[in-house]
């Protein structure tokens, strides 16, 4: 089963403060922003998410064509997701594992 890096997404103390900084880099493009909660960029192909968060850390973002086969296969594997996959009101299907460092790798 394929599987490809979507993004990353950093969570940040003060969202405009991050939004305005990487708003700067050439090719970087603005496509959706909730004030104070959450920014997405497309760099190129791949999409770099803010976060607004009280604790800093960041968490990948995987893309699959079949997110419940896809979860399937961890739990086979002796990955233990937080949660069954779930429809969010973005219109994605998602869920996530941490990885032993508390790193967030969530699967859509």
């Amino acid at each position: 089963m394929r599987a490809s890096l979507e993004g990353l997404t950093f969570h940040v103390r003060d969202l405009e403060k991050s939004r305005e900084f990487y708003a700067r880099i050439p090719g970087a493009v603005l496509e959706a922003h909730r004030p104070g909660e959450f920014a997405l960029f497309r760099i190129g192909s791949s999409h770099l998410g803010l976060l607004q968060s009280k604790a800093s850390g960041l968490h990948l973002e995987v893309n699959t064509p079949n997110v419940d086969d896809y979860y399937d296969r961890l739990v086979k594997a002796g990955i233990e997701p937080v949660g069954a996959p779930r429809d969010r009101p973005w219109g994605e299907r998602t869920f996530n594992v941490k990885d032993p460092d508390g790193n967030l790798i969530e699967f859509q």
